[in-house]
């Protein structure tokens, strides 16, 4: 059996005891690292696959959510054209109209279809006898939510109508970086187990390669072995493969790949205590990258963050402070706004408050300029936190409760948490602490 059809087992089980232990959950809210819900995602399509047996159905839904009223509707007209053929073969009587009905007559009395949805599933639930016996598993991966609290509600409106143990919802949320804070309370969240990635896409790259003499391949292969030794704190043998890797990607101009392994070499130097050797490393990608790219912005903030994290507190100021004009430059707001915001908190202080407000006040015009996505995603309700701090119950304090009740909602100081330092770059204390 190879590497990842025994994840997928693994997950399976995971999976059934999940829905075993909580039979009575109309919402399962899956949450897990982003390579893990990858994983996750492939587990549904995996039972979904033609010629794949499998006794429950499992349903993948990606449409994008940008009208609440009608979210729903192309998911039942799949249904219904499946429905459409099996009663032409079949000589079935019922109409696929009988089991929509209600989804007719309750349009325009909610502010979302899903409680409509809900029913309309249930009525095809009744009168299509495959799913007799059988469990229907729809995992909801919107390609983009354009109103967050409209998403919320739509699932909200779900579970009050749906009535049958034999139809779950999934929804699936990165757990670093939550989207969705007021879910339905009659849901069921759990944790992904942990997998090693890293050891799993070499096995993948190893078994998938065409041609495994293929310079392409082999720089595949050394950069995920690289990830694996150094996971596994063997650091010599991390160093041969990216140096392989180095030679490679530099020999056919390939950017990305090489500045991923100079980065990558330049964390290996600084584990094993030589920060000389891993800031030449730096500096080495930062010539390789430039100055115009979001690539550049990334790889600057990642330097950053090194002179921070090996107490060099002036310069890592004056870095973050190039990396957050590169991110300006090239319309990273995400990234331009974490970088303000760590220069504002590392220039904090008690005599005076000046330099930390500006970064702070800029961090709220960016948000502005951002998504409802962007910024429920990000740190703005934090820095807002501390900025309210500053600003004390004054007009000025007013005026920014009003501002982020506009973008974040009227609950924007509920659950406020503070970014980790390491989200706005690469670190690989998180992967080499177990």
């Amino acid at each position: 059996m190879n590497s990842v059809r025994l994840e997928l087992l693994k997950m399976d089980r995971q999976w059934y005891d999940q829905v075993k232990g909580h039979a009575d959950k109309p919402l399962f809210v899956c949450l897990g690292e982003k390579h893990g819900l990858k994983l996750f995602d492939a587990y549904f399509k995996s039972h979904s696959a033609d010629g794949m047996e499998s006794h429950d159905l499992f349903l993948m839904y990606y449409r994008p959510f940008d009208d609440a009223r009608e979210y729903g509707r192309p998911f039942l007209d799949d249904l219904q054209l499946a429905y459409g053929l099996w009663r032409a073969e079949n000589g079935v009587s019922t109409s696929c109209e009988e089991w929509r009905q209600e989804e007719l007559e309750m349009k325009g009395e909610t502010k979302t279809d899903a409680g409509a949805t809900a029913k309309a599933l249930m009525g095809f639930y009744d009168i299509f006898p495959p799913m007799h016996g059988r469990k229907m598993f729809i995992l909801l991966s919107p390609q983009r939510i354009g109103d967050a609290s409209l998403f919320e509600l739509w699932l909200k409106e779900w579970c009050t109508s749906m009535k049958r143990n034999e139809i779950k919802l999934v929804v699936t949320e990165r757990v670093e970086a939550r989207l969705l804070r007021n879910l339905p309370e009659d849901r069921h969240e759990f944790t992904l187990n942990s997998t090693d990635i890293a050891s799993l896409m070499n096995n993948v790259a190893a078994q998938t390669s065409v041609n495994p003499n293929d310079e392409e391949s082999v720089l595949q292969q050394q950069m995920l072995l690289a990830n694996v030794h150094f996971c596994k704190r063997e650091f010599d043998t991390a160093h041969v493969a990216l140096d392989k890797a180095i030679t490679i990607a530099s020999r056919h101009g390939l950017i990305d790949a090489t500045c991923a392994a100079h980065l990558l070499k330049a964390y290996v130097w600084l584990i094993q205590g030589d920060e000389q050797r891993a800031d030449i490393q730096f500096r080495t990608l930062l010539a390789i990258v430039g100055s115009n790219t979001s690539l550049a912005a990334q790889m600057h903030t990642n330097y950053a963050g090194f002179l921070l994290a090996t107490k060099r507190k002036d310069k890592a100021l004056t870095a973050f402070g190039e990396a957050a004009e590169i991110s300006k430059a090239v319309g990273n707001l995400s990234l331009e706004m974490e970088c303000h915001r760590i220069m504002g908190q590392l220039q904090d202080s008690h005599f005076s408050d000046s330099e930390t407000i500006s970064h702070y006040e800029r961090c709220l015009d960016i948000g502005e300029s951002m998504s409802e996505t962007e910024r429920r995603q990000g740190s703005l309700a934090y820095i807002a936190s501390l900025l309210l701090a500053k600003y004390g119950n004054t007009a000025k304090g007013d005026e920014l409760c009003k501002r982020m009740e506009q973008c974040l909602g009227a609950d924007w100081q509920t659950d406020v948490k503070p970014p980790q330092m390491e989200s706005s770059y690469y670190s690989p204390y998180k992967e080499t602490s177990s």
